[in-house]
């Protein structure tokens, strides 16, 4: 029956609404009272959707309201003869659909109604009660989905977890904690309070306690639990990522469940979509299944006293987690021991002369001494090996790569090897590294060109480049490199060249110059020297696939790989009210809020800085064929750029290296550096004095 019926959404002008206004007042006395006008009303803002039976008749509405970026259900009615066959899902479906970019939708429902089951099974969550309108006053249960836009809690909750392990506790560890007594169960449970666990953890409940609570009779009790609730930390997940997983993890469950144990299920299933590490319970049917759901979801079922006795082991388990390379769905993971014949497939150097029997050693050494290497291998989507990479840190003063292999014959291998090794100059730099250097006796031609296209330099036993994380003047890095170099041996003195130049006051004018030594030294900047500056706008959208690989972790699908892995890439803009813009320069990234309010969260701020290689002007044909490869916008996006005009000149603006800010700087904190109101509505040139101050607020 659920195939045959058909949704859709109507107007005033619907034959259907009479029989929506017949089936309202057919049900008043539970729906409430709604005049003619009111369904006229409703249906003129698009806000009535309907279920039609294959004779076309009207088995069943939804009506809605939306203010303040929230949908409100006002009536959900479905024909009596209609009932327990999904119409009344499928309905709240459509709307959960066309409400995307809204914040969320939400309703009250009387208790006594007994509906609870049938909200909760449809992803809502009951949040808080209050009296109805009626002359008896029936409690009311005020029920919220939430959509895809982080808000202020989701943020706060994000920033308390930090580095701790974030740990999500059911529902009857929940309880357990808020008992006073102790027994043995409940003493299992309490043991994850003890004080010096706070350092390590931080306890979690996802929204689904709410249901759990809004199942209690007594409204004392709730009331208790609700307030005992907000002492921990909430995880959210949005609702396509739980539906996702919901039907990923039915699998593991019967068909038919209690209500305890749906909610168990709905329970879990948020846990894994909000990235939770691991999940507390004491429900021995969970814990059954922890092995097969760990192989899938990568989130440990553990018993609260497990917890603390692996809790070493978590930690490191904790490591291994999937993480998602520039935002895309491309994942960096560490090495484990038993993939070494499998890399040894992929990475092997015939061409070279390496052997099977050395690979597989180094392999084993490096994972023998994981307090000194870190073993990275990179999967794409299909779980094959594409890159390995292993990082010593046996040196203060460098990180060492003694292993950079990239599969070989795969389109975007170069783009790979060439982000890898982005990424390691970052990671050395943030660690308060001067060097990355690579040791890796057993390099593939089309690595070793793109090392040397990235300045690192061959020196005795490997190749050598400078990262330096500091902005100062000519004549302080000039100096800061001189001592840097005083207590290293020789191999380190290309570095001298670099200082020679900077010292010589005259250097300072010579733009192409200091722009070489800035990409050299990445991310080093001379703060005094006049390379021209822009703040340049940017909608999130085309932000998170060019370069900000956290705006792309707040999207489901991530960033485009072929994009986001790129370092060199192109942007778009009309070619009026440039700026001035000229290349070589910096770019600092101001990223607007965009065109959904609430879909991002740290925009209307600049949040990275890039080098500024080339502006082009031509026609958006042009354009678009010479850079279609490294824009994200299609033709009709570069059309619309010039007005749908083919004639109109557009601009790309090609740059590269983007170094993304631990710390946006919101555009009221840029108005005050700037000394002036200033609307970014368009490239802003500044001053190497306001890129100084600005640069130097990123961390």
């Amino acid at each position: 029956m659920k195939a045959e019926i058909r949704i859709e959404t109507i107007d005033h002008h619907s034959p259907h609404l009479e029989a929506v206004m017949a089936l309202g007042r057919t049900n008043a006395k539970t729906l409430g009272q709604m005049p003619k006008g009111g369904f006229i009303d409703h249906a003129a803002k698009g806000h009535v959707i309907v279920a039609l039976s294959p004779q076309d008749e009207c088995v069943g509405y939804l009506m809605y309201r939306v203010a303040y970026q929230k949908a409100s259900i006002v009536h959900l009615c479905i024909d009596k003869a209609w009932r327990g066959k999904h119409v009344a899902q499928r309905l709240v479906n459509k709307l959960i659909q066309i409400t995307r970019d809204l914040y969320g939708i939400q309703l009250s429902c009387r208790r006594d109604y007994g509906l609870d089951r049938m909200w909760s099974s449809f992803g809502f969550i009951a949040r808080t009660d209050k009296p109805g309108r009626s002359k008896d006053g029936k409690l009311l249960t005020i029920w919220q989905l939430e959509h895809e836009h982080p808000n202020l809690l989701t943020i706060l909750a994000q920033k308390e977890i930090g580095s701790k392990l974030c740990t999500v506790i059911d529902a009857n560890v929940f309880y357990d904690l808020d008992i006073d007594n102790v027994d043995r169960e409940t003493e299992d449970s309490k043991s994850i309070l003890a004080d010096w666990l706070q350092s390590e953890i931080e306890l979690c409940l996802t929204d689904e306690i709410d249901n759990e609570i809004n199942r209690h009779e007594d409204k004392t009790r709730r009331e208790k639990l609700r307030s005992f609730s907000t002492t921990f930390t909430r995880v959210t997940c949005n609702q396509a990522d739980f539906e996702k997983i919901s039907q990923a993890l039915a699998k593991y469950f019967p068909d038919r469940m209690t209500v305890n144990d749906a909610s168990d299920f709905r329970h879990l299933a948020r846990a894994i979509a909000a990235n939770a590490q691991f999940f507390i319970t004491r429900d021995q049917g969970i814990l059954d299944k922890e092995e097969a759901i760990y192989q899938e979801f990568q989130i440990s079922i553990l018993r609260p006293s497990d917890l603390i006795i692996r809790l070493d082991g978590l930690r490191r388990e904790a490591d291994y987690q999937p993480v998602r390379l520039a935002g895309t769905s491309i994942e960096r993971r560490l090495l484990q021991t038993g993939q070494q014949n499998l890399l040894a497939e992929s990475f092997l150097s015939h061409k070279n002369g390496e052997t099977r029997v050395d690979f597989k050693q180094r392999l084993q050494n490096y994972i023998a001494e994981r307090a000194r290497f870190e073993c990275n291998v990179i999967w794409d989507e299909k779980e094959d090996p594409l890159a390995l990479i292993v990082y010593d840190r046996s040196k203060d003063y460098e990180l060492r790569i003694p292993m950079l292999r990239v599969r070989r014959n795969y389109a975007l291998s170069p783009t790979v090897i060439r982000h890898l090794l982005l990424l390691s100059i970052r990671t050395s730099a943030q660690e308060g590294r001067f060097f990355t250097k690579i040791i890796d006796r057993y390099l593939d031609e089309f690595v070793v060109n793109s090392m040397v296209q990235d300045k690192f330099v061959q020196v005795e036993n490997g190749w050598l480049r400078a990262n330096l994380a500091t902005a100062k003047t000519s004549s302080e890095l000039s100096r800061y490199i001189n001592s840097l170099i005083d207590e290293l041996s020789q191999e380190y003195r290309f570095c001298l060249q670099f200082s020679t130049v900077l010292s010589q006051p005259d250097s300072l004018g010579d733009v192409q110059l200091i722009s070489h030594i800035e990409r050299s030294l990445y991310p080093a900047k001379v703060i005094d020297a006049e390379i021209p500056t822009f703040i340049i706008p940017i909608r999130p959208e085309w932000a998170e696939n060019l370069f900000d690989e956290e705006l792309a972790k707040q999207d489901l699908f991530g960033a485009k790989k072929e994009l986001a892995l790129r370092r060199e890439v192109v942007y778009y803009r009309s070619a009026k009210n440039s700026g001035g813009l000229a290349a070589p320069g910096r770019i600092l990234w101001y990223v607007s809020q965009g065109g959904k309010a609430g879909h991002y969260y740290q925009v209307k701020s600049i949040r990275a800085c890039s080098n500024l290689d080339e502006i082009i002007i031509d026609t958006p044909k042009n354009l678009f064929h010479q850079f279609r490869r490294l824009g994200i916008y299609t033709f009709n996006d570069v059309l619309k750029t010039a007005d749908n005009n083919f004639e109109k000149k557009v601009m790309a603006i090609k740059f590269s290296d983007t170094e993304i800010f631990n710390k946006p700087i919101p555009f009221e904190e840029v108005q005050n550096i700037l000394e002036k109101k200033v609307t970014l509505q368009s490239p802003y040139k500044i001053s190497p004095k306001e890129f100084e101050r600005l640069y130097n607020k990123k961390v």
